[in-house]
């Protein structure tokens, strides 16, 4: 009998361990993209139509690079700041496609958003950079 009872006992805290397991995906929202130095993240638009598709690119240095490809009809503005904070100064200009870009420089890691704006629509895209 207690051989049964160690056995149900056991029985009963894995499956409550695969459970807890399994739900943690109802508890995790849509995770925000990360970046680090030296890498690049693609981000593009849900609410703006037609889709805008944007590069953020991360040297070394956390000097940032954007590009914004849009369609031509579309003239976008693009803000790159911290969460809670004011935008840094970007160098924009246009590529030879016509594709936006821009130059700054990070002044820390953790979250940033990206403000596109098009028109009297506005969307803020979230992404974390880490150290």
């Amino acid at each position: 009998m207690s051989t049964r009872v160690i056995a149900l006992s056991i029985l009963a805290l894995v499956l409550g361990f695969i459970i807890v397991m399994a739900s943690v995906t109802f508890f995790v929202r849509d995770p925000l993209p990360i970046v680090g130095a030296n890498q690049t993240l693609l981000l593009h638009s849900v609410d703006i139509q037609p889709q805008i598709r944007t590069a953020v690119a991360i040297d070394g240095g956390y000097r940032v690079d954007l590009t914004v490809e849009h369609a031509e009809t579309q003239d976008p503005q693009a803000q790159l700041r911290p969460t809670g904070g004011t935008a840094i100064m970007l160098d924009t200009g246009t590529d030879s496609a016509g594709a936006w870009s821009a130059s700054g420089q990070m002044t820390r890691p953790g979250r940033w958003e990206l403000v596109l704006t098009e028109g009297p629509t506005r969307e803020v895209i979230s992404f974390i950079v880490r150290e």
